[in-house]
């Protein structure tokens, strides 16, 4: 069994990630090639600064614009929206091995519509889906069907309630998204009929193992303790993981590799080791998004890089030790710093409100001009201004500051 220091373990996620910047990935061309190991990134509607999506691409993907996810997702339909870990993007060629957790998902939708009283929706499918054939995209505003009830939570509407059961049950998929508002349209329209169908020869035994070795690529390397790189259906339960994984040591798709310090086995992918073989010479700094995938499980993440991190928009204020949407700053594989900025809509350009640095790091020249120019690239990634008070935040005396930056 491999063993590897604690920085060596760092480098290897930041590496693979190319959180270092070390290929040159750019613009849509490298969110395909990144996507394409990753297979998969959080999705969530919260727009602070910009939604997770665009921000875990922005970290890896120089140039990266939210057009580039855009048109991927709903003009040329090469990635798609669907559960895995919560709800997530993916590639739309994994939408028919997926089969497997819609049928897990199906069963979650009806006993949520069975809390909300909202069986009704069930009786009205058949309507529903001969609207959005004729129709084609569709969103709840476009479609009033069934009873409409005043409700403090939940879809008002039966139909609204039928368009996400169509969707987590793959006979719809979002062709579209203003804002938080998804369009639909019959799968059929939208998917290769190949990517469609499931094999139908696919055991539930081999969809764990490629769904388990999928999810390991998707966060680089992880160990076997129930965290959020293990959530989602099926795979978040103990027994069913062990076995799985057990069975890919013994065919030889992930091997098992030790971190000095660390007590417990972590589990690698062999299509890992390509990616290790470029370097940098180069200091670099990141901001990364609250979900990104090496932020999936926060407590390998506290083992690794001493850095502890929780998200705090759901946090009443007076519990909050940071602020509602901070964002962690990596530098050279290292979490130096984190911080909150005001929501950009509203305040026209990047603007820092808050920065820590972490305990015991003392910021250097190399580390400030570094972490300066991030600040500039993320305020381009975010298209405004970036704010001439940023700098002030790291702490660089005023008499100093055109040298810093």
């Amino acid at each position: 069994m491999k063993v590897y220091s604690q920085e060596e373990a760092r480098h290897i996620l930041c590496r693979y990630h190319n959180i270092d910047g070390a290929e040159a990935l750019y613009g849509k061309t490298g969110v395909e090639k990144i996507m394409q190991r990753i297979h998969s990134i959080q999705y969530d509607p919260l727009n602070v600064m910009s939604r997770n999506a665009d921000l875990v691409l922005q970290a890896r993907v120089r140039g990266y614009e939210e057009k580039d996810l855009y048109n991927l997702l709903y003009k040329e339909h090469k990635l798609i929206d669907g559960p895995d870990k919560e709800m997530c993007i993916y590639s739309i060629k994994d939408f028919a091995n997926f089969k497997y957790v819609r049928n897990e998902v199906h069963k979650s939708v009806i006993s949520t519509l069975q809390y909300r009283n909202q069986m009704g929706a069930l009786d009205i499918l058949d309507d529903v889906k001969e609207f959005v054939e004729k129709h084609g995209k569709t969103g709840t505003k476009d479609i009033s069907i069934g009873e409409v009830k005043e409700s403090r939570w939940g879809h008002k509407k039966l139909s609204s309630a039928a368009l996400d059961y169509l969707f987590n049950s793959g006979e719809l998929c979002v062709v579209d998204k203003c804002g938080t508002q998804k369009y639909f349209d019959l799968t059929e329209r939208v998917i290769d009929s190949q990517d469609i169908q499931c094999d139908q020869n696919m055991t539930i035994e081999e969809f764990l193992e490629w769904y388990v070795e999928r999810r390991i690529q998707s966060v680089g390397f992880i160990w076997n303790k129930m965290g959020g790189a293990w959530q989602g259906h099926l795979i978040s339960k103990n027994e069913i993981r062990k076995a799985t994984l057990q069975r890919l040591i013994e065919k030889n798709k992930i091997e098992e590799i030790q971190v000095e310090g660390i007590n417990e086995i972590f589990y690698i992918s062999k299509e890992i080791q390509p990616y290790l073989n470029i370097q940098t010479s180069n200091s670099y700094a990141r901001f990364i998004a609250p979900l990104d995938n090496i932020m999936w499980d926060r407590k390998m993440i506290e083992k690794l890089f001493g850095f502890t991190y929780r998200w705090e928009v759901y946090t009443p204020v007076a519990k909050r030790k940071y602020g509602y949407y901070v964002l962690p700053v990596l530098y050279n594989d290292q979490f130096v710093a984190r911080f909150e900025a005001e929501p950009v809509r509203q305040a026209g350009e990047f603007v820092i409100k808050n920065w820590w640095w972490e305990p015991g790091i003392n910021p250097d020249d190399d580390m400030i001009e570094t972490v300066a120019e991030e600040m500039r690239h993320f305020a381009h990634f975010l298209q405004v201004e970036n704010s001439k008070n940023n700098i002030t935040k790291l702490g660089v005396r005023k008499n100093e500051r055109n040298r810093k930056i």
